[in-house]
C-alpha cells in the first residue's frame, strides 16, 4: 500500500522500455524488490505469537524511525538532517501525522481480517489518492481514471459487502480508514514535492510510536515477536521505501505502478504458507475486480493518458 517519494529533480532514467539499458534494468530491480518487501506482511503478522497490536507497532516504529534516520544521514549527511526536516513544512507534518494514523490502522487492519482483504482494498489508494488531489489540488482527471476509479470502488463495495455479512468487518473498516489517511498523505507530499518529503515518513513513525506508548498496556515482548515487529519496521517498511526511492528514478511511474501490484498475489500467498489462511470467494471476486482497475491505470499510465498521482 506504499507510493514511491523520489528526490526532487529526479526523473526516470530509461529511455529503453525493451529493458536493454542497464539502468533500467537495476531499477527494475529496486522495484521488484520493494514490492517482495513490502508484501511480507503478509506472512510477518500471521507468525506473532503473542504480542498484541500496540506492543508490535511500538517496536515496529522504533524500528522503522532508526533505520529511516539512518538512511537520511547516509544521503544527506547527518548534519544535514534537522534543515531536511525543516523543509518539509505543513504539508510534510500533515502527512507525517497521516501516514502516521495509516501505519496505525494497518497493523490493526491486518489483526482483524484476511491479508488478502487488506492488500486489496489498500490497492485503491492511488484512486482516492487521485480524487483527493483533484478537490483539493484541481489536478484534471481524465475519463479513462475515473472510469478505473468506478471499477475499483466495486471491487470494495463487494469486499466490505461481504465483511458485513461474514465478518470481519472492523478490519476492513480499519482498512478503510488506512487507505484514506493515506491518500491525504500523498496528497500532502504531492503539494510540497519540490521539497524531499521523506522525512515525513520518518515522523510518521514517530507519531505511531507516540500513539503505541500511550496506548500499550505492556511494552514486554518475547524475543521471536521482537524479532518479527523489527523486520517489519526495517524489511516490509524501510527497505520497501528506500528501494522504491531508487528504482523510481530509472522506471517510469506506471511501470513502477504495474510491478508493485505484484505485492497483491504474494501477500495472501505469504498468508497461506503461513497459517492455511484462505481468503474467501467474495474477496477473490472484489481483489480481481480491484485487480483490473490496476492494470488497465497502469497500462493507460504508461500511455501517458491518466493522472500522475
Amino acid at each position: 500500500m506504499s507510493t514511491p517519494i523520489s528526490d526532487p529533480g529526479q526523473s526516470g532514467g530509461a529511455s529503453d522500455s525493451e529493458g536493454r539499458d542497464p539502468l533500467y534494468l537495476r531499477g527494475l530491480a529496486f522495484v521488484l524488490g520493494a514490492s517482495l518487501f513490502n508484501s511480507s506482511i503478509g506472512f510477518l503478522i500471521r507468525v506473532v505469537e503473542e504480542a498484541d497490536g500496540w506492543t508490535l507497532l511500538f517496536y515496529r516504529s522504533i524500528a522503522f524511525v532508526i533505520f529511516m534516520l539512518g538512511f537520511l544521514a547516509f544521503r544527506h549527511g547527518p548534519t544535514n538532517l534537522p534543515a531536511r526536516f525543516r523543509a518539509i513544512g505543513y504539508p510534510g507534518i500533515l502527512a507525517g501525522v497521516m501516514l502516521g494514523i495509516s501505519f496505525t490502522g494497518f497493523i490493526f487492519a491486518l489483526l482483524n481480517t484476511t491479508v488478502a482483504n487488506v492488500v486489496f482494498i489498500g490497492a485503491s489508494s492511488p484512486f482516492l489518492a487521485a480524487f483527493f488531489a483533484y478537490v483539493a489540488l484541481r489536478e484534471r482527471l481524465s475519463l479513462k481514471t475515473w472510469m478505473a476509479m468506478g471499477l475499483a470502488l466495486v471491487g470494495v463495495a463487494v469486499m466490505v459487502g461481504d465483511g458485513l455479512t461474514g465478518g470481519g468487518i472492523l478490519g476492513i473498516g480499519l482498512a478503510l480508514l488506512t487507505i484514506t489517511t493515506f491518500a491525504i498523505a500523498l496528497v500532502a507530499l504531492r503539494s510540497g514535492r519540490r521539497n524531499d518529503m521523506r522525512p515525513a515518513t520518518c515522523l510518521a513513525g514517530v507519531f505511531a510510536l507516540c500513539a503505541a506508548t500511550v496506548m500499550a498496556d505492556t511494552l514486554v515482548i518475547s524475543a521471536h515477536d521482537l524479532a518479527v515487529a523489527c523486520t517489519m519496521g526495517v524489511v516490509q517498511l524501510g527497505l520497501q521505501y528506500a528501494f522504491l526511492t531508487a528504482g523510481t528514478r530509472y522506471v517510469p511511474a506506471g511501470e513502477v505502478a504495474l510491478v508493485g501490484r505484484l505485492q497483491l498475489v504474494l501477500a495472501p500467498l505469504w498468508a497461506w504458507l503461513a497459517v492455511g489462511e484462505v481468503p474467501s470467494d467474495m474477496t477473490f471476486i472484489g481483489g480481481i475486480v480491484i485487480v483490473t482497475a490496476l492494470v488497465f491505470h497502469g497500462f493507460n499510465a504508461l500511455r501517458g493518458t491518466s493522472l500522475r498521482v
